[in-house]
């Protein structure tokens, strides 16, 4: 096997090793930055290494085992995310969210409520209804703080007072 890299062998396995590493590390850490860009640049270092001391179809060959070897890799840790020993890790969050993900059921039964506007409303601001402050929005009309408001609809997450 090591004789198929050529003369290059071990410079190329290093690389993978390392390109290896780097893509761990950048699972770890939040967003693509330096350890990904390392791991990506290891890899084409392989790639014209091979293109560059071999030929044409060692480099082609090389890329094919680098991506089969990436994709496996790739499917083992989502799999081990998933059913595996990291789904029972406390990098994942297994807890579950009772209750319902929006006030929008809540808010329904606010039609025709009255309140009094805390902030300027031109035309969204701040309105206290039933002793719960919210997020609320005019038709187009500015309402002074302090002035009296009574939700007029309920459309969405959106609540229209007057």
């Amino acid at each position: 096997m090591l004789t198929a890299l050529g003369n290059l062998a071990v410079p190329c396995i290093l690389c993978f090793l390392f390109g290896i590493l780097m893509f761990v590390v950048e699972m770890f850490t939040p967003g693509f930055g330096v350890a990904g860009g390392l791991g990506i640049a290891a890899f084409a270092a392989i790639i014209v290494m091979q293109f560059l001391a071999n030929s044409v179809t060692a480099a082609l060959i090389v890329t094919a085992v680098l991506v089969l070897l990436l994709a496996i890799i790739i499917v083992l840790f989502i799999r081990s995310f998933q059913k595996g020993t990291l789904s029972r890790s406390k990098i994942v969050n297994t807890t579950a969210v009772e209750g319902e993900s929006s006030p929008v059921a809540k808010e329904k039964d606010l039609v025709g409520k009255t309140g009094t506007a805390i902030t300027a409303l031109r035309p969204a601001g701040i309105a206290e209804i039933d002793g719960v402050r919210m997020n609320v929005s005019t038709y187009g009309n500015f309402i002074e703080p302090g002035k009296p408001v009574v939700v007029a609809a309920v459309e969405g997450l959106n609540v229209f007072v007057k």
